[in-house]
C-alpha cells in the first residue's frame, strides 16, 4: 500500500503553524495507523464530481509560503546557482497506483519536453476486454445496453474487423475516485471501439456524451504520442495502452484513480504546478516514466508480480534511451520477519543486476515505533526514506526572523531489526492532484519523502552528466548518505544518517570519492533476534554472558581490498579498531558493557567504519545494535515528563505469558497536544487500536488498553510524542490485570487466572455479543470471495483476517475488500500487517442482505516454487445490537464476586441464556465475553471475548 497518513490533522496543523486556512480542518497532531487512509473514496451515497471545487489553499499562496519545502535541504539554492542541473536528462520512474497527464504541472519539462514519456499499467485494473464487432446497418455498434452511433468515422480509420468493450465505473471502485465523467454517480459504464488504422491501433469512444463518434478524435498507445481522453468535464485523464497478441488487440486504459500517484510525481518532478510559474517540484528538468502497479479500488494495492515486472520495464526502457534512471517506490507493507520477504530479495537482485540504478523506497507510517520499517523499504540495497515536517509547516514564514527546523515526521517508521532507515527528506508537500481530488493537494508520509529524495538523486544525476561523467546507484547513495546533515537528538533507528543535503552531496560526487556495496548480516548471538542487518535485543541481554555481538560483512560487486577505519558511537559498544576487507565475507566481533545496560530504556549504538585511504569520504557502513531493557510490572509504572516541541518519549513494558490485559494511560499536565501509542513485541501497532489523541481543549487523558485475546508476550513499546507546535509535560501509567481471563471453554466453563502473590477479589460478568465463523480458506486463485448472509438483527459485522508468516512473506500487499448484494464496494481494508480487522455498523440498507469479502494477495513474483497457492484465515462475527447476560455459576451460592488465589486459578461454570428465535447463517457459533473486574477500581479489568461452540438458540 502507499505510505501516506490522513489529512484531517495536516491542515490544522497548517492552520495553526502557517496561518493558512485549509479546507476541511481537524484535530490531534498524529496520523493514523493505516497508510493512506486519507485517499479512501466516499462510501455508498457519495455524489459531487469532485472532493470540493477549490484546492486546499489558493496555490499561489502555497507556493510563496514553500509548502512545497525546498529551502531546508538546500536545493532552491542548488537551483539558483545552476540552474540547468534541475534534472533534465534523468529518468524518475514512478511506481504508484498511476500518474495524471492532465494535471497543470505534469505537462512539461522545464525545456520543454512531455513530461510524463511514457505511461504503462501492471495492474490490470483498466484492462477491458475485446470482441468483434460488426456496426449495423444504421452506423451503430452496440454492447448491451451501450450503443454509439457514428461507425462512418471508424471506416475511415481504417477496415474491419473492428473490437468494442465495455468500461464499467463500479470496477474501479466508488465515489468520486469512479465518477469518471463528474455526473454525481459510479454507475455508468463506456462503449470503447478499436480498430487497426494505418500508423496502428487506436481507441474511439463517446467522451462528451452525445451518443457519436463523429466528432471523437482517434487515442493511440501513449507512447506514440502522448494521446489522452477523459469523460464529461474531464475529472479524470485517461491513457491508453495497446498492444498486439496473436494479430487482435489488447487494451489496458491507465489512470490515476488513487490521488497517490500523481501527488508523488509532482513533489519529484513537477513544473509549473498548477499553472504557477516557477512552483516546482524538486526536479522539474526530469522526466517521468508512470507505471501503474496498484488496484486502487482493492484499497490501493500492488497486484501480482506488479512491482518486480514494472522495474523491469524501467530499466529496459532507459536502458534503450541511454537515460539515468531513478525508481521511485513509495509502497510498502509490514514485516513479520525483517529480511524474509521475497519481494525484499527482489529488490537487492535487481539493485545488483542494474548497478547503474537507484531504487529509492519510502519507509513506511507506522512510527515513532521501533521496528517499524515496511518491506520492500527494508531490502539492504533500497535507499529507504523516513519523513521530516518541515518547518514551512510549523509557523509562516517571516522576514528577518529564522525558520521553524525540520523536526523528524512523528508517524515515520523507525528502524530497529534492520539498519534502516537510511535518510530522511521533507515528508509534507502541496503537490498536483488529478482534478477528481481538488481539495485533496495537502499530504504527508514518508510516500512524500521518497519522491523528495528520488528528485535529489536526479538533480545530481543532470550534474553529473552535465559535467561529462555518469554515476552508478552506489556512488548516489553514498554522496547522499555522507554528506546528509545530522539531525541532534535523534539515533540512527529515527533518521539513518540524517537529512539530505542536495549541494553537501554534489560536492561529495565531484570530489570523486568511491562508495561500496556491502551485505550485512547480524549473527545469532545471545538474545539477539534480528537475522537482518541490525543486532537487535528486544528482551534485554539474555543473560551476564550476552556481551558478545558478530557480525558478517560482504562486499557486493567485486570491490577491491580496503581497510575501513572505525568508531563507536556509544560508550557500552566496542569494536576493533580496523576492518580488513579482501573481496569475501569478513566477521566483525562487537562486545558490550553489560553494567551500562542494566536501567530500563533503550540503547543504541554503531560502530562506524570509513575508508583509511579517504577519510574525507565520509563513512562506508555500520554495525547497529539496540538493546531494550523493559520495565517489569510487577507494580505499575509511574512516571512524569516533558517533551520538547515534536518529540518522542519511549517507554517499554514485559508482558508475561498469560497476562490478563495490559492498560497505558496518559494526561497532559501543560501543552496542547500529544499522541500515545502502543506497539506490540513485534513492532507493528497493537491489534484492537494502538493510538489515542490528547487534546487540552478537549481531552487532556487518554487510555488505551489491550484486551486478552489481543495481548501477546514479550516487550510492548509505549510512545508518547508531542506536537510539532508546542512541547508538553505528561504523566503515564502503565499496568497489568493481575487477574486473567485465561480462557472461555470447553464447553461452559471459564478460568481465570491469577498472576499476583495475593489473592484477588473480582466481579465476573459475561455475555453473549454476537455469533461468528472461521472460514479457513485455501487457494491457488488470485483471489477468492466469501459470501455472507446478514441477518436483521445484526447491529455490526466484524472481519478478522489472519495470514501465515510464510505466505506474508511471499506477497506485496494484501486486498480485503467488501461488497454489498448489488456488487458495489462499501469497504476496504487492505492488510498493513499478517492480520488486520475491520467493522462494518450494519445500517437498514445491509440488514438482511448479502455481503461479499473478496480476499486478494499480491505475491511478489507471477510464480515461485510454492507455485500461487495461499492461506488464510478470515473470522466473522455478527454483533447483536447489546449481549445478552450470561449466568455465571460461582462456587459460593448468591455470591456475586469471588477472591482468585494467589498465583492461582479457578475455573468457573456458566449456563448458555435462553433466546428468541433468531435467524443464523450457515455454520455460525455463539460469540461470549467475559470480564474480570477487580474489586479494587485502581486495577485494570480483564476482558476476553471467544468464538466457541454451544447452543445457538
Amino acid at each position: 500500500m502507499p505510505n501516506r497518513v490522513r489529512r484531517a490533522w495536516l491542515l490544522a496543523a497548517i492552520a495553526a503553524g502557517t496561518g493558512c486556512a485549509g479546507r476541511g480542518g481537524g484535530e490531534g497532531p498524529a496520523p493514523e495507523a493505516r497508510p493512506d487512509s486519507s485517499v479512501e473514496s466516499p462510501g455508498p451515497g457519495a455524489s459531487g464530481a469532485f472532493a470540493s471545487h477549490q484546492p486546499a489553499l489558493p496555490p499561489e499562496l502555497a507556493h510563496l509560503a514553500g509548502l512545497l519545502p525546498l529551502r531546508s535541504t538546500g536545493v532552491e539554492a542548488f537551483l539558483r546557482r545552476w540552474p540547468t542541473f534541475d534534472g533534465r536528462g534523468v529518468l524518475i520512474a514512478i511506481l504508484d497506483g498511476g500518474v495524471d497527464p492532465g494535471v497543470p504541472g505534469l505537462e512539461r519539462t522545464s525545456t520543454g519536453e512531455r513530461k510524463i514519456i511514457d505511461i504503462r499499467d501492471f495492474s490490470g485494473e483498466g484492462r477491458v476486454e475485446l470482441k468483434k464487432v460488426s456496426p449495423g446497418p444504421d452506423g451503430s455498434i452496440q454492447i448491451g445496453a451501450n450503443r454509439v452511433m457514428g461507425a462512418g468515422r471508424l471506416r475511415r480509420l481504417g477496415l474491419p474487423p473492428y473490437y468494442a468493450g465495455l468500461l464499467h465505473e463500479r470496477s474501479l471502485g466508488s465515489g468520486p475516485s469512479a465518477d469518471l465523467n463528474a455526473d454525481g454517480d459510479d454507475e455508468d459504464s463506456y462503449l470503447v471501439v478499436v480498430a487497426k488504422a494505418s500508423d496502428g491501433w487506436v481507441l474511439m469512444t463517446d467522451t462528451d456524451g452525445d451518443g457519436s463518434l463523429e466528432d471523437e478524435n482517434a487515442v493511440r498507445d501513449y507512447s506514440v504520442a502522448g494521446d489522452v481522453f477523459g469523460y464529461g468535464t474531464r475529472p479524470m485523464t485517461l491513457a491508453v495502452n495497446l498492444v498486439e497478441s496473436g494479430g487482435e488487440p489488447v487494451l489496458d486504459l491507465v489512470f490515476d484513480n488513487s490521488s497517490h500517484g500523481t501527488h508523488v510525481a509532482g513533489i519529484a518532478a513537477g513544473h509549473d504546478l498548477f499553472g504557477v510559474a516557477g512552483f516546482n517540484g524538486v526536479a522539474p528538468g526530469a522526466q517521468i516514466l508512470a507505471l501503474k502497479i496498484a488496484s486502487n479500488a482493492r484499497g490501493k494495492i500492488s497486484v501480482t508480480g506488479s512491482m518486480w515486472r514494472a522495474m523491469q520495464y524501467a530499466a529496459r526502457f532507459a536502458s534503450a534511451r541511454r537515460m539515468p534512471l531513478v525508481i521511485n517506490l513509495s509502497y510498502g507493507v509490514g514485516n513479520e520477519s525483517e529480511g524474509a520477504a521475497v519481494i525484499d530479495s527482489l529488490v537487492a537482485e535487481f539493485a545488483l543486476a542494474h548497478p547503474e540504478v537507484l531504487v529509492v523506497v519510502s519507509a513506511g507510517n507506522d512510527g515513532p515505533g521501533l521496528s517499524t520499517i515496511l518491506f520492500p523499504a527494508s531490502s539492504d540495497l533500497a535507499l529507504s526514506v523516513c519523513a521530516l515536517f518541515p518547518g514551512t509547516f510549523v509557523r509562516p514564514p517571516e522576514p528577518g526572523v529564522m525558520p521553524a527546523r525540520d523536526l523528524v515526521g512523528w508517524w515515520s517508521a523507525r528502524g530497529g531489526e534492520v539498519s534502516k532507515p537510511d535518510l530522511c527528506a521533507p515528508g509534507v508537500a502541496f503537490s498536483n492532484v488529478p482534478r477528481w481530488r481538488t481539495g485533496e493537494e495537502i499530504s504527508a508520509g514518508t510516500s512524500m519523502a521518497a519522491p523528495y529524495v528520488s528528485g535529489v538523486a536526479a538533480l545530481l544525476h543532470s550534474a553529473m552528466l552535465q559535467e561529462g561523467r555518469r554515476v552508478g546507484a552506489a556512488e548516489l547513495k553514498g554522496a547522499l548518505l555522507a554528506s546528509a546533515r545530522p539531525l541532534e537528538g535523534n539515533s540512527v533507528l529515527d533518521v539513518g544518517s540524517g537529512a539530505v543535503d542536495v549541494e553537501e552531496a554534489y560536492r561529495w560526487l565531484r570530489a570523486g570519492h568511491q562508495a561500496g556495496r556491502y551485505l550485512i548480516r547480524a549473527l545469532p548471538d545471545g538474545a539477539n533476534s534480528s537475522r537482518s542487518s541490525a543486532a537487535y535485543r528486544r528482551n534485554g541481554l539474555g543473560s551476564a554472558a550476552d556481551t558478545v555481538q558478530r557480525f558478517t560483512i560482504l562486499p557486493l560487486e567485486r570491490q577491491p581490498a580496503a581497510r575501513l577505519l572505525t568508531f563507536s558511537d556509544a560508550p557500552w559498544l566496542r569494536g576493533p579498531d580496523t576492518i580488513e576487507l579482501a573481496g569475501g565475507p569478513v566477521t566483525v566481533t562487537l562486545t558490550y558493557d553489560a553494567a551500562q545496560l542494566a536501567a530500563p530504556g533503550v540503547y543504541i549504538g554503531s560502530l562506524w567504519a570509513r575508508p583509511a585511504s579517504d577519510t574525507l569520504a565520509g563513512w562506508a557502513l555500520r554495525l547497529t545494535n539496540t538493546v531494550i531493557v523493559p520495565h517489569r510490572l510487577d507494580v505499575p509504572l509511574e512516571t512524569r515528563g516533558w517533551l520538547a516541541p515534536g518529540s518522542v518519549a519511549r517507554y517499554f513494558l514485559a508482558v508475561p505469558q498469560g497476562a490478563g490485559g495490559l492498560e497505558v494511560a496518559a494526561e497532559l499536565t501543560a501543552g496542547s497536544r500529544a499522541t500515545l501509542s502502543v506497539y506490540e513485541p513485534s513492532g507493528q501497532p497493537a491489534r484492537g487500536g494502538g493510538r489515542a489523541e490528547l487534546d487540552a481543549q478537549g481531552s487532556p487523558e487518554a487510555k488505551i488498553t489491550v484486551e486478552a485475546q489481543d495481548l501477546v508476550p514479550g516487550t510492548y513499546e509505549v510512545t508518547l510524542t508531542s506536537a510539532p507546535q508546542e512541547g508538553v509535560r505528561y504523566r503515564l501509567r502503565a499496568m497489568l490485570a493481575p487477574v486473567a481471563v485465561a480462557s472461555i471453554g470447553p464447553g461452559s466453563s471459564v478460568r481465570l487466572t491469577n498472576s499476583s502473590e495475593r489473592a484477588v477479589a473480582v466481579d465476573v460478568a459475561g455475555g453473549l455479543v454476537g455469533f461468528g465463523r472461521r472460514f479457513a480458506v485455501q487457494s491457488d486463485r488470485r483471489a477468492e470471495t466469501i459470501r455472507i448472509r446478514l441477518p436483521d438483527w445484526a447491529a455490526e459485522a466484524l472481519f478478522e483476517v489472519e495470514v501465515p508468516a510464510a505466505i506474508w512473506n511471499r506477497v506485496t500487499d494484501f486486498g480485503v475488500t467488501f461488497f454489498d448484494s448489488s456488487g458495489r464496494k462499501i469497504g476496504e481494508s487492505p492488510l498493513n500487517y499478517a492480520r488486520g480487522r475491520y467493522g462494518i455498523a450494519l445500517d437498514s440498507n445491509l440488514a438482511g442482505s448479502e455481503i461479499a469479502v473478496e480476499l486478494f494477495p499480491g505475491f511478489a513474483l507471477e510464480g515461485d516454487r510454492n507455485g500461487l497457492e495461499w492461506r488464510a484465515d478470515l473470522t466473522v462475527t455478527l454483533k447483536l445490537g447489546e449481549a445478552v447476560p450470561l449466568e455465571v455459576r460461582f462456587p459460593t451460592s448468591g455470591a456475586d464476586s469471588l477472591a482468585v488465589p494467589p498465583e492461582g486459578e479457578l475455573v468457573l461454570g456458566f449456563d448458555w441464556p435462553t433466546l428468541e428465535a433468531m435467524e443464523l447463517p450457515s455454520g455460525f457459533d455463539p460469540v461470549l465475553e467475559v470480564a474480570a473486574t477487580p474489586r479494587d477500581g485502581s486495577l485494570p479489568v480483564s476482558v476476553r471475548r471467544a468464538l466457541l461452540k454451544g447452543p445457538r438458540r
